[in-house]
C-alpha cells in the first residue's frame, strides 16, 4: 500500500494548493474570470519556473481576485458614476492624425548663472591656467570670431563674464534644439556651428568691411561684398543676430532669430527657426547607404 501511494506521488506528502490567477481577460461586461493552465510539476519546487513578464498582472490586482472563493465568479461592469473619461473630438482628432508642416520651430534653454561661475572660477584657478589665455568653457561654447569681438575680459569681473557665457551658452542650445527640430533628417550641428553677434560687433564688422572695400578699390580692385556696410536700421535695434552653419554641402550660413534674457542666477534664451523647404528635402541616404555596405562588406572601407 505504503509502495503504491509513492508511486502516485499523492499530496500526503505535500499539500495541493489552488494555483494562483496568471492571466484575467475579459470581453464583455460579464465576463468570468478563467484560469491559464499551469506546467509546473505541483511536486516538484526545484522546477516551479516564474511566469512570463506578459503574463503577470498587477500584484493588488491578483491578490484582490485571489481572496474570492471559487464558487463566486468575478464580473465586470461599467461604472455607474456620471463621469467619464475625456476623449478628443473630430476635429482634434483629425488635427492629431494629419500633422501641419509649421514654418518654423521653437527652442528654449535655460543655464544656471552661479554653475558657470563655479566653473570657471575652477579652470582659472588650476595650475595649468596661464594669464591672458580665455578659459576652456570659454573657447568652448564662442567661435573665434565671437571671442575676437566678445573675448575674455582679462582682469574684468568674473561674475560679468559668467552672465555673458550663460547668456551664450543658452542661446546656442535653444538654438540647436530648435533647428533639430525643423531639419531631423539633417547632421546635428554643435555650438561652434553657431555665431550670436551683438549690435556693437555687427557695427564692428561692418566698418572694416567697408574700410576693406575702399582700399580693394584703391588699388583698383572690385569693390568686396558688403562693401556698403549693414543697414541702419538692420543694427539700430539692438538685438543680437545669430547664423547657423547648416550641414549640408553647398548650403552655408542661415539667420535664425533668438532672444537672450537674463534674470538674477539664471539666463534663459528663446530660438525661432525658419523652416527651409529645400534644406529639409535634404536626407542623410549617403550615410544610410555606408553604415549597410560596411556591415555587409567589412574590411572593403576603400570601396566607398
Amino acid at each position: 500500500m505504503l509502495s503504491s501511494i509513492l508511486r502516485s506521488r499523492t499530496s500526503v506528502f505535500k499539500s495541493r494548493q489552488s494555483p494562483a490567477i496568471q492571466k484575467i481577460a475579459w470581453l464583455s461586461q460579464a465576463q468570468t474570470r478563467f484560469y491559464t493552465a499551469n506546467h509546473d510539476d505541483p511536486f516538484n519546487d526545484d522546477a516551479d519556473n516564474a511566469p512570463p513578464q506578459h503574463g503577470q498582472i498587477n500584484p493588488k490586482l491578483r491578490d484582490l481576485i485571489n481572496g474570492v472563493s471559487f464558487d463566486r465568479k468575478v464580473r465586470y461592469t461599467t461604472d455607474g458614476s456620471e463621469n467619464s473619461h475625456p476623449t478628443p473630438d473630430e476635429d482634434l482628432l483629425h488635427a492629431i492624425f494629419n500633422p501641419t508642416t509649421l514654418p518654423y520651430t521653437v527652442g528654449t534653454d535655460i543655464c544656471d548663472i552661479s554653475r558657470i561661475h563655479r566653473l570657471l572660477a575652477e579652470q582659472i584657478e588650476h595650475p595649468a591656467y596661464v594669464m591672458p589665455d580665455m578659459p576652456r568653457f570659454w573657447t568652448r561654447v564662442l567661435t573665434p570670431i565671437e571671442a575676437r569681438y566678445s573675448g575674455w575680459k582679462n582682469g574684468g569681473e568674473l561674475r560679468k563674464n559668467s552672465t555673458f557665457i550663460s547668456g551664450r551658452w543658452a542661446a546656442k542650445e535653444a538654438i540647436i534644439k530648435a533647428f533639430s527640430a525643423a531639419y531631423p533628417a539633417l547632421d546635428k550641428i554643435f555650438m561652434h556651428d553657431i555665431v550670436i553677434l551683438n549690435s556693437k560687433v555687427q557695427k564692428a564688422i561692418s566698418e572694416s568691411r567697408k574700410a576693406a572695400s575702399r582700399i580693394s578699390v584703391r588699388n583698383g580692385g572690385p569693390p568686396l561684398p558688403g562693401g556698403g556696410g549693414l543697414p541702419a536700421d538692420s543694427v539700430s535695434r539692438g538685438a543680437p543676430r545669430a547664423f547657423v552653419r547648416v550641414p549640408v554641402p553647398g548650403v552655408g550660413w542661415t539667420e535664425v532669430s533668438v532672444s537672450i534674457s537674463h534674470e538674477e542666477e539664471y539666463a534663459t534664451a528663446v530660438a525661432l527657426v525658419p523652416v527651409d523647404a529645400k534644406i529639409a528635402e535634404f536626407r542623410k541616404e549617403k550615410v544610410v547607404v555606408r553604415e549597410v555596405a560596411s556591415k555587409t562588406y567589412p574590411g572593403k572601407r576603400h570601396l566607398w
